[in-house]
C-alpha cells in the first residue's frame, strides 16, 4: 500500500518553501508565479487560513496563510515574505509563505515513523516526509480542509523546534514604513497588464546578494540547495569560495562578491547555493536569499557597462531597473569556474 501511496512523487518537480521551521513542497506544475509580499486586503476575511485578498492585475485572488493552516500563530506580513500564485481548480489563488527556494529533485521517501497510513491521511492533500518536510500534492483538498480541519500539522510533527517562530519586534521594520512599502507594492501589482503582442521573454530566478537583486535564467539552473559545509581550496582565484558536495558530486562555489568586485554594505548570509549546469560544466553560485521566480522581457534588459570592471562587462547581460541579469552562458564557458579537487 505504501509504495502506491508514494508513487505520485517519482516524476514531479517541486517548488519548495518554508513556513516557520517546516519546509514544504508543491508540484511545480501547480504554480503560476511568485511575487514579493504586498498589503493584503483583509476586509471580509473569513479566517481558517484565509488571510484576505490581493488584486493581481485586475484579478482578485484569495490569499491563504500557510502559517495559519500549519498551526502556527498568526503574525503581520513582512516585506521579506512571499506570495506563490497557484492554480486551485479553475481559479488562481495565492499562498502566503515565509521563504521560497526551488529544488527540482531529491529524496522524497518518508522517514520510518511517518509511514503509517493513518498519519499520511490525517490531513487531506498532504504527505509527510520527515519532521520538517511535507509535500502538498493536492492543493484543493488541503486548502478546503483548512476551513474545517482540527488537526494541526505542527502537532503531528512533534520534533519541530522554535515554537511559533514569531520574529522579535527589533527585527521588523517600523510598522508604518512596512505598511507603506506593502501598500506601494500592492498598488503596482493591481495595475492592468498591457494588451499587446508579447515580446520574447526569459524565465528567471531572482536572488539577493549584499542587498542587491540578481537574476539567473532558469534553463541553466539544475537546483537550489541550502549551503552545506564549504571546504576552502588553496591556490584558487579569490572568487572561488571553495568546494562542497552535492549528492556525492564535488562542485566549486563561486562568490559573486569577489568576481564582480561588489563593495560590502553590511552583513550577508550566504545560505543558498544556485547550482548551474550546461552538460559540460557544473558549479554553484552563493546567494543570500531566493526572492522570486518569473519572466523578463529581453528587450527591457539594458546593457550595463562599467569601464573599470572587465568582469562586470563579461558576466552581466544588463539591468532592468535595479535588477542585474547574469550572463550565465559566459560563466559556464569560463574554465576558471571549476577546480580540480584531486589536487587538494
Amino acid at each position: 500500500m505504501l509504495n502506491n501511496l508514494y508513487s505520485w512523487s517519482a516524476m514531479d518537480h517541486y517548488l519548495f518553501f518554508s513556513v516557520g521551521h517546516i519546509r514544504c513542497g508543491i508540484p511545480f506544475s501547480d504554480t503560476v508565479s511568485m511575487i514579493r509580499m504586498v498589503r493584503i486586503n483583509t476586509e471580509g476575511r473569513s479566517g481558517n487560513g484565509k488571510a484576505g485578498t490581493i488584486n493581481l492585475h485586475g484579478e482578485i485572488l484569495e490569499v491563504y496563510s500557510i502559517r495559519e493552516l500549519f498551526g502556527y500563530k498568526e503574525r503581520p506580513p513582512l516585506p521579506s515574505d512571499n506570495l506563490i500564485i497557484v492554480r486551485k481548480g479553475l481559479e488562481n489563488a495565492a499562498l502566503w509563505v515565509d521563504e521560497t527556494f526551488i529544488i527540482q529533485d531529491g529524496d522524497l521517501e518518508p522517514e520510518d515513523r511517518f509511514t503509517s497510513e493513518h498519519l499520511q491521511t490525517i490531513i487531506p492533500g498532504i504527505r509527510i516526509i520527515s519532521s520538517d518536510l511535507v509535500i502538498i500534492f493536492d492543493l484543493i483538498e488541503f486548502l478546503d480542509y483548512g476551513s474545517i480541519g482540527q488537526t494541526r500539522l505542527i502537532d503531528i510533527l512533534s520534533d519541530h523546534k522554535g515554537g511559533d517562530d514569531i520574529p522579535p519586534v527589533s527585527s521588523v521594520r517600523d510598522y508604518h514604513d512596512t505598511d507603506r512599502l506593502l501598500k506601494d507594492r500592492a498598488l503596482q501589482l493591481a495595475l492592468p497588464k498591457e494588451e499587446m503582442k508579447r515580446p520574447p521573454v526569459i524565465e528567471v530566478i531572482r536572488f539577493n546578494l549584499m542587498y542587491q537583486e540578481y537574476a539567473v535564467e532558469m534553463k541553466y539552473i539544475r537546483e537550489v540547495i541550502q549551503t552545506s559545509e564549504i571546504t576552502p581550496v588553496p591556490g584558487t582565484p579569490d572568487f572561488i569560495a571553495g568546494i562542497c558536495s552535492v549528492r556525492g558530486e564535488i562542485i566549486s562555489l563561486v562568490d559573486l562578491r569577489a568576481l564582480l568586485s561588489i563593495p560590502e554594505k553590511g552583513l550577508t548570509d550566504l545560505n543558498r547555493v544556485i547550482v548551474l549546469a550546461d552538460g559540460n560544466l557544473t558549479f554553484g553560485l552563493l546567494a543570500d536569499q531566493i526572492t522570486g521566480i518569473g519572466t523578463l522581457k529581453t528587450e527591457d534588459i539594458v546593457r550595463t557597462v562599467r569601464r573599470e570592471q572587465t568582469e562586470w562587462k563579461n558576466y552581466i547581460c544588463g539591468t532592468i531597473d535595479s535588477l542585474h541579469v547574469l550572463n550565465v552562458q559566459v560563466l559556464l564557458t569560463d574554465p576558471r569556474m571549476i577546480i580540480d579537487d584531486t589536487e587538494t
